[in-house]
């Protein structure tokens, strides 16, 4: 009797997952990826092959790595960047999009730019734009993009690393010489500690590592403890425990995402989301289908491999997306993107492979989202911008699971996959077929085959009328190759290493057969 072909279908769904048996995520989540690199959850369904990144801005005038950039809408042209001082004593620059340059702010020639790991940003406007500057070496800084304004007085700390605008107080934090202390400002009036006006300080009983407005509440975040500050001013500010067994080890890695304030703790990342009950937060850990992945970035971290310090978080809003760099050549920052299912929202995680940005920021400028970061060599880059990393090849993995159809001792006969692709121009992927679990000794896999697809839509008005012209979209959205083979079960691999437009997996149809028990 002829076997029976079947089909076996895959939504490609749930994000990366390391933490789970190779029986039970086959199972219960087959279009989840076991690899996942450079590819991101796609807000229209699948896996998306990251966009690129150019060097829109030039180089930092200075030494060495960037040490901070923002988006600041309404300051200059939006783009501020600041490098160690060379010869001159500028560290500080805005963006002259006219001219295709950066001009230096005046500031202080005794600014000490030596130990500077990381210049701090905080956007903030009472009465207009202006934004806040922290480094831990320096005074904190107000800059309105006309002046430049140390914050000098005797009741102000001396050399803070964190900021935040909350209820109209500056709150600085992080000064190396009183790690404790959580100072305010007057109100509106960013300048002014004088205790007799309306300022002060705060011990919070632990060392700050980070503060963050979100909603009525200043989290403050220390390394085993988080504590908040609810209130409008020196009469009423409180101060209430969150927890006392957890807190923040990456300081820039605490973003406001989907309505949370999420940050990196010692096991995964948390959001700090209100609950039922009134002043109540949940903790639960949101990243526990990765905590593999995320375990070996903190070994790293304790044993002194990565500062925690040097790692940055942006937030991709139109893509309700965040991503982690780490600033070491080689090294794989992360991807968390909110996707919605029929069970609510839940975050998919990937990797970010080749993307050692020293800093990185993102903003609305108008109705425009921008998203930049900077390097060790001193450059400032767009991202999502292009299909090349600023020139050089975009890697991309996704791997699926290995499925085995119900019985993973019977054998089956393979046929055929249909991929079904979203492409945004002209693409290669190369798919790798893995039998029996990649038992690399006993099983003989087949050559990798090659999938082309010819491009995207042309529009009217848009596109040139040639013969290269494509008019409904993908000619063919769905790409079948025969495969030879046969085995106890199955993965597959797609794989890119070029420059080619972005395109998306959506989902696999595999055709196969089952064997008699032998």
């Amino acid at each position: 009797m002829a076997d029976r072909i079947e089909g076996f279908i895959v939504n490609c769904l749930g994000g990366m997952n390391t933490n789970r048996d190779v029986l039970s995520q086959s199972v219960n989540e087959p279009g989840s990826a076991t690899q996942l690199i450079n590819y991101e959850p796609s807000v229209t369904g699948g896996y998306r092959k990251i966009n690129g990144y150019t060097n829109d801005y030039g180089t930092v005038p200075g030494l060495g790595k960037v040490l901070g950039v923002e988006v600041a809408f309404g300051i200059n042209d939006n783009i501020l960047a600041c490098r160690a001082k060379n010869e001159d004593d500028n560290y500080f620059y805005y963006w002259n999009a006219s001219t295709s340059a950066w001009v230096a702010v005046t500031t202080p020639t005794d600014i000490d730019t030596d130990g500077i790991k990381k210049v701090r940003f905080v956007k903030y406007n009472w009465f207009e734009e202006r934004v806040a500057l922290v480094d831990g070496i320096n005074p904190a800084a107000i800059y309105n993009g006309t002046t430049y304004t140390q914050i000098t007085s005797d009741t102000a700390p001396d050399s803070p690393k964190y900021a935040s605008a909350f209820k109209n107080h500056l709150f600085l934090a992080g000064d190396p010489s009183e790690p404790f202390n959580l100072y305010f400002s007057s109100p509106v009036d960013e300048t002014n500690f004088n205790p007799a006006t309306g300022a002060g300080v705060i011990n919070v009983g632990f060392e700050i590592v980070q503060i963050k407005s979100f909603r009525d509440v200043l989290y403050i975040f220390g390394k085993n403890s988080i504590k908040s500050l609810r209130g409008n001013s020196i009469a009423d500010f409180i101060v209430s425990e969150v927890t006392t067994n957890l807190g923040c080890i990456v300081p820039d890695s605490v973003v406001e995402l989907g309505g949370n304030l999420i940050f990196l703790g010692p096991d995964g990342f948390r959001p700090i989301a209100g609950t039922s009950n009134i002043g109540d937060v949940e903790l639960e850990t949101i990243s526990k289908q990765i905590q593999f992945t995320i375990s070996a970035i903190i070994t790293d971290i304790v044993a002194g491999n990565i500062d925690p310090e040097t790692l940055t978080s942006i937030v991709i809003r139109k893509k309700s997306q965040f991503r982690l760099f780490i600033p070491v050549e080689g090294s794989f920052g992360l991807i968390g993107g909110l996707r919605q299912t029929q069970q609510g929202f839940n975050f998919e995680y990937s990797q970010l492979y080749d993307l050692p940005a020293t800093c990185a920021a993102s903003g609305y400028v108008g109705i425009d989202e921008i998203a930049i970061h900077g390097d060790s060599n001193g450059r400032v880059y767009k991202l999502e911008k292009g299909n090349s990393f600023n020139g050089s090849d975009i890697l991309s993995v996704y791997q699926s699971p290995y499925y085995f159809f119900g019985d993973p001792t019977v054998r089956k006969n393979f046929y055929n996959i249909s991929s079904f692709l979203r492409t945004e121009g002209a693409a290669n992927l190369v798919l790798g077929v893995s039998y029996d679990f990649d038992d690399s000794q006993n099983v003989f896999n087949p050559p990798s085959y090659n999938i082309t697809t010819e491009g995207s839509a042309a529009y009217y008005n848009e596109a040139v009328f040639d013969a290269a012209a494509i008019y409904d979209g993908n000619p063919s959205p769905v790409t079948k190759v025969n495969i030879s083979g046969s085995g106890f079960s199955i993965a597959f691999r797609f794989v890119t290493n070029d420059t080619s437009a972005s395109h998306t997996v959506q989902g696999i149809v595999l055709n196969y057969s089952v064997n008699d028990r032998r």
